[in-house]
């Protein structure tokens, strides 16, 4: 239908037949519009419902996604972002923010300049003076250099202005993360969800925002002055007021009506990390469900889906609200802004005297000018309305950043065990309990008379452990009293079945479970060095996989003189990376890869400085083999083995073993392979079953004739503890001279039986050579010292 058709028809319409005309009009676009407002609301609730499904299966001791708003508490919290960001008014970022800020007021300055221009040339066009015309298009592409230079930098200084915070955001988020073993905390301990996401991703997606909104506002707002005082020349402020006023009445109808969008971005934000931990899962895994593949591989899809479905759900409702909120900001801002500015602008014309409007060519002129202003006017004031959704934005990642500041500072400020964390998040008997079950454990050799002793970490000359006990998270009691030391010379093999407290007491050992109670003594940490079941293989070439823990060359040589100071002081006085690679380090290394049997991997690749995913590159034996190698390497005082010898074949795992013993290396190790008793001195056996035994532990002393001689100097090294429980097998006991308890016989091993006399016969055992020294006052209780007529401390 043709546009005279319509006005026709218009024209043909009785007063009634418009008047009803309007009505439906306007009752048509109120029920449109209810009916818009009834599916928003649908779409807020249905995300509500993600939300609680997303953060039911948290952790107990994880945040809750809060309610983010622009407020008082987002303004703190980016100031002290920012703070970190930018750290004083004389640093690079603040150089870089007052360059992208004098960019801006130039930018603005040559859009004035290239409107005056526009406005001659149009002029001389109609005017028809078309020499004058000529130098105004010389005049504009002059004025274009430096407009395309100020509009590239501009681009090139907020990106500038992104990576400069996002490097010092990040690297003292690093500092605090890698610090107190916040890492573990993070991830192990439940300190954090998503940390890799939100160190990563967020701290980009924040950088991106603040850059970006910086450069959104402060040029919009120098638009708004330095243009409202060119067109008073031509328009007076009078019209420009009523434009203005029009822009604040949208700008609060638009709030009004404008979803949660800092809401939105940050749920948002949090199922897409979910969705990211599921695949890190998976790839984390992938031999461990491939192995129940099928059904394994299935239930994960199964899985992986679900998080997709939520994200892809939340997205859904999200993007139809910003669709709905987009028609009124398009109309309102853009649209009938522009119908606005019109009017404003023809007003002053239409009511001035003909005889005072100007010429044809003045008009133009002026016309042409004056729209230009406007319409940067009308899009600096539009920019600024619609800033809310940057700022909206900004106010969702700062939420987020700032909870990672907040939690990785916690962590990093913790107690080095994290108790109230372990307490929180992995024990759910917030270890309590433990004093009453020692005492009620129905043993006859507790004193029940002496409360255990207050969790206590000493520094001593080797490893030891004083009337330790320790509950399972899950708060099954394993084991109570447990009192033993590892002397040089004299290693110790930890056996029993699973679940019995084997790698929870090197957890303690190693401070990353809290002690519960008794005292724990270890070396300094350079003389200690932890061997796990799953290896970890740094990201590096093949030295530097027996280098580590020292850092790879490569970081290493890229460094700073600070960072390399930082490193060694916190390696607490240990010794340093090697400062140069020099032909004698790579034959001590391939000393250690030739014991190891591994000697084969230099000639596989490239040497010494093949990078390998090592990773997937090795079996589980050679990663094992070559941790060893890394051990043989550091030559620490002790090792703490926890079965890291398991992939290996029986015959390669004694070759390792012997090939330590040859370096001098004391064992705490557990196994489960006979064999390597020969390399032990004491077995400690743990059985699982605290209610019979009342211990949970008891020990058993090895005699190997081929470690006579070594461990003759050991064994004249004074004792400090009494260091072995008896197997809890003869419920009969004479009593002594001194009136404790002899310790139950053991037919079985004459070797048992002969430490057991020995020990009645002196009152304890120095450095761990033998078994059971008994305390002085009936009960059998554990003694501090040698003498056979005191077990008190």
């Amino acid at each position: 239908m043709s546009d005279k058709r319509r006005v026709f028809l218009l024209a043909n319409m009785t007063p009634a037949q418009k008047r009803a005309l309007a009505v439906l009009v306007v009752a048509g676009g109120v029920g449109v519009g209810h009916k818009l407002r009834n599916m928003v609301l649908g779409a807020q609730a249905v995300q509500k419902q993600l939300t609680k499904e997303m953060t039911h299966g948290k952790p107990p001791g994880a945040r809750r996604i809060n309610k983010i708003a622009v407020n008082r508490q987002f303004l703190n919290r980016l100031i002290t972002i920012l703070k970190i960001c930018m750290p004083s008014p004389f640093s690079k970022e603040a150089l870089l923010v007052l360059v992208q800020g004098l960019l801006l007021v130039s930018r603005t300055l040559l859009t004035d300049l290239i409107s005056r221009v526009e406005g001659w040339s149009g002029s001389s066009l109609i005017a028809l003076q078309f020499e004058s015309f000529a130098h105004s298009l010389m005049s504009f592409a002059l004025m274009g250099i430096p407009a395309a230079v100020v509009n590239a930098g501009l681009k090139f200084m907020q990106k500038q202005i992104e990576m400069a915070f996002q490097s010092r955001l990040t690297t003292h988020l690093h500092k605090m993360y890698c610090s107190n073993r916040a890492y573990y905390a993070a991830s192990t301990l439940g300190g954090m969800m998503n940390p890799d996401q939100r160190i990563t991703e967020d701290v980009e997606k924040f950088c991106f925002s603040v850059s970006d909104l910086y450069a959104h506002t402060l040029k919009p707002l120098l638009d708004v002055i330095l243009f409202t005082r060119s067109l008073s020349k031509n328009m007076g402020y009078r019209g420009q007021f009523g434009l203005y006023v029009y822009y604040m009445v949208v700008a609060y109808i638009l709030k009004a009506m404008s979803p949660p969008m800092a809401q939105m971005t940050a749920m948002e934000t949090a199922l897409s990390g979910s969705f990211r931990a599921a695949h890190v899962r998976l790839v984390s895994h992938a031999e461990e469900i491939a192995f129940n593949d099928p059904p394994g591989g299935p239930a994960e899809q199964l899985i992986l889906n679900q998080h997709l479905k939520r994200m892809l759900k939340y997205s859904r409702m999200s993007a139809f609200q910003r669709f709905i909120q987009q028609i009124a900001d398009n109309f309102f801002v853009k649209y009938f802004a522009t119908v606005t500015a019109l009017l404003v602008y023809a007003a002053p014309v239409y009511f001035k005297d003909p005889a005072l409007r100007g010429t044809q060519g003045e008009l133009t002129n002026n016309y042409i000018r004056s729209m230009r202003l406007l319409q940067n006017t009308s899009r600096g004031v539009g920019d600024l309305i619609l800033v809310y959704k940057r700022v909206a934005g900004l106010a969702s990642h700062t939420s987020r950043v700032s909870e990672l500041l907040e939690q990785v500072t916690a962590l990093s400020a913790e107690d080095a065990e994290h108790r109230e964390l372990f307490n929180r998040n992995v024990s759910h008997t917030k270890m309590g309990g433990i004093a009453g079950s020692v005492a009620s454990s129905g043993d006859r050799n507790v004193d029940v008379s002496e409360a255990p002793p207050t969790p206590k970490r000493l520094h001593g000359p080797h490893i030891s452990f004083y009337r330790l006990a320790l509950d399972s998270p899950d708060g099954q009691p394993l084991f109570r009293e447990l009192t033993f030391e590892v002397v040089p010379g004299r290693s110790v093999m930890l056996m029993g079945p699973n679940g019995c407290g084997k790698s929870s007491l090197f957890r303690v050992l190693a401070g990353l479970w809290p002690l519960q109670t008794g005292e724990v003594t270890t070396p300094a940490k350079h003389q200690l060095f932890y061997l796990s079941q799953r290896p970890y293989l740094v990201a590096g070439t093949l030295r530097d996989q027996l280098l580590y823990p020292f850092p790879p060359r490569a970081v290493w040589g890229s460094a700073s003189a600070k960072e390399r100071k930082f490193f060694e002081q916190a390696a607490c006085d240990g010794p340093s990376p090697p400062a140069v690679i020099s032909g004698e380090l790579d034959a001590r290394l391939e000393q250690c890869l030739r014991a190891v049997d591994l000697q084969y991997l230099l000639a596989r690749g490239a040497g010494w400085e093949q990078v390998q995913p090592w990773q997937e590159t090795l079996s589980g034996g050679e990663k094992q083999r070559l941790a060893m190698a890394r051990l043989l390497y550091h030559q620490p005082q002790y090792a703490v083995l926890d079965e890291c010898t398991s992939a290996v074949s029986a015959d390669g795992e004694f070759k390792l073993y012997e090939a330590c013993e040859r370096s001098g290396i004391t064992f705490l190790s557990i196994a489960h392979r006979p064999a390597l008793k020969r390399f032990h001195d004491v077995i400690i056996h743990f059985d699982a079953n605290l209610a019979k035994s009342g211990r949970g532990w008891w020990a058993e002393t090895l005699q190997h004739e081929h470690r006579s001689q070594q461990n003759a100097a050991a064994s004249q090294i004074p004792s400090q503890l009494p260091i072995y429980a008896p197997h809890p097998a003869a419920d009969a006991r004479a009593p002594t001279q001194n009136g404790s308890h002899a310790p139950p016989q053991q037919p079985s091993s004459t070797k048992q039986q002969d430490a057991h006399a020995s020990s009645s016969a002196n009152g304890g055992v120095g450095g761990g050579a033998a078994a059971w020294a008994q305390g002085g006052d009936g009960n059998g209780g554990a003694g501090r010292g040698g003498n056979k007529s005191s077990g008190k401390r």
